[in-house]
């Protein structure tokens, strides 16, 4: 049960985010790709979209390729909203990326809008869309 009143949820959908930041800053396509629905995307917007896991997949090896295996992704400040349906979730968060190559200088910021879905019991990202202030 989506219950927003209560902790649970806020945890689970904690955990999705920080599982998301760990598996795709080391390479990790399983992982990354099972944190989406079949269906899922992720966009910056101007810069790329992905559509679906075999699409998604290629995301990791992305950010290997261009941060050398150094780059670390942080989101915080999420901000979540039960939508009407119980299994559907709003999300609102900041997402950091800062390069390890460089000191930990920040690299980029974006403000992220995510649709959650329940699957198989499970929060999944349905969509996220990330875009530069």
């Amino acid at each position: 049960m989506n219950d927003f009143s209560g902790t649970s949820a806020r945890v689970e959908i904690a955990e999705l985010f920080a599982r998301y930041c760990h598996s795709v800053d080391h390479g990790d396509a399983d992982g990354w790709t099972a944190l989406f629905t079949a269906d899922g995307s992720f966009e910056v917007v101007g810069v790329m979209r992905f559509v679906g896991h075999e699409q998604l997949r290629a995301i990791p090896g992305i950010v290997t390729e261009h941060g050398g295996g150094k780059w670390r992704h942080q989101i915080t400040n999420i901000v979540t909203e039960m939508a009407q349906d119980a299994d559907i979730a709003q999300v609102q968060a900041y997402g950091l990326v800062t390069d390890w190559n460089d000191g930990g200088k920040p690299s980029s910021f974006t403000d992220y809008a995510v649709t959650l879905r329940r699957d198989a019991g499970l929060w999944k990202i349905a969509t996220l869309t990330a875009r530069m202030p």
